[in-house]
């Protein structure tokens, strides 16, 4: 007789609802000895967060007419922000723009973005968090729309940016993912998860790494 075995217990499910306090993190350096972060910055007035991988396929080599050695690229991630308002001095920070002595920003073609920390949460069906950080990112030119008022139309313009997430130099780690009350992570881990770039720790060394 075939053996029966009872399936392990499924994880709770439960949806994401909301998006708040995203907090970006200037990259200071990045190297084979460590990475560093500036100050904290709050963006206000998130709208919608998208991560979407770019690179995920494989290099798949086949012999003795199986599946072998399999090389995976490093990781690249597309991640899309709408915001209602992209303030100036916000702008100024990510883009490397420069706002001059009258207050406005002057874009050049020299400017050159940096890399930043991107950490935020999202609500959860059961009113607990998912929280997020995305270790190094670079910002793309941001995307404005302007629209006309239509008589007792408004179409509200909100802005978008768009960042390229890849992994850090040191240690490889591109992405931080936890869910409130689920692994050990509780509530008071939430309450500090976004106010420093978080580092993880491992009991159990990783790959050969000290924890």
């Amino acid at each position: 007789m075939p053996t029966t075995t009872t399936p392990t217990a499924a994880p709770a499910v439960s949806s994401t609802v909301g998006l708040k306090n995203m907090v970006i993190a200037p990259l200071l350096t990045d190297t084979d000895s460590g990475t560093t972060y500036g100050t904290l910055q709050l963006v206000a007035g998130a709208i919608e967060a998208s991560i979407t991988p770019d690179n995920a396929d494989p290099d798949v080599q086949y012999y003795d007419d199986q599946e072998g050695d399999v090389l995976y690229p490093d990781p690249e991630l597309s991640f899309k922000t709408k915001l209602a308002d992209l303030p100036l001095t916000i702008q100024e920070m990510i883009f490397s723009n420069k706002i001059d002595d009258n207050g406005v920003l002057i874009r050049s073609a020299q400017d050159k973005p940096g890399y930043f920390a991107v950490g935020f949460k999202s609500e959860k069906a059961n009113g607990k968090y998912r929280y997020i950080w995305l270790y190094k990112t670079r910002a793309k030119p941001v995307t404005e729309n302007y629209a006309t008022k239509e008589g007792k139309t408004i179409t509200r313009q909100t802005g978008e940016v768009e960042w390229v997430a890849i992994k850090r130099v040191s240690d490889g780690r591109y992405q931080a993912v936890a869910d409130e009350g689920v692994n050990g992570f509780d509530a008071t881990a939430a309450a500090s998860f976004l106010t420093s770039v978080y580092t993880p720790t491992f009991t159990t060394p990783e790959n050969g790494e000290n924890g």
